[in-house]
């Protein structure tokens, strides 16, 4: 997010009004990685495009219906990105790699499968 700060000066005879703009860095800007999606019978592929990130400061949370990415970067603003997924899942068996500033996940469909007894 970009914010616009006012600095107004003030002379003797009247009030001059100017506008500075500044970018807040990881406190408010966060941009959405590029990313790629395969979908499966079995699961959801993701690729996450994140140039300028450390391994050690993705931050990759998963629910049932919801995997959250948060990565810091070296340049000084911030990947945020919330992937909804349309079907549950197990969020334990959710899983991430990093190559080369590409995150991949793996996000494996929770499927149910009963066996129907025939009265």
């Amino acid at each position: 997010m970009i914010k616009r700060y006012y600095i107004i000066k003030e002379n003797t005879n009247n009030s001059v009004r100017h506008a500075y703009w500044q970018i807040n860095y990881c406190g408010c800007n966060n941009i959405e990685p590029l990313a790629e999606f395969k979908d499966t019978k079995e699961a959801l592929f993701v690729a996450l495009d994140m140039p300028c990130v450390e391994k050690e400061r993705i931050e990759v949370t998963s629910e049932e219906n919801c995997v959250r990415i948060f990565a810091p970067t070296k340049k000084g603003f911030c990947f945020n990105r919330d992937i909804n997924l349309p079907f549950p899942t197990d969020p334990e068996k959710v899983s991430a790699t990093f190559k080369k500033g590409v995150l991949l996940l793996e996000i494996p469909k929770k499927i149910k499968h009963y066996k129907i007894e025939i009265k």
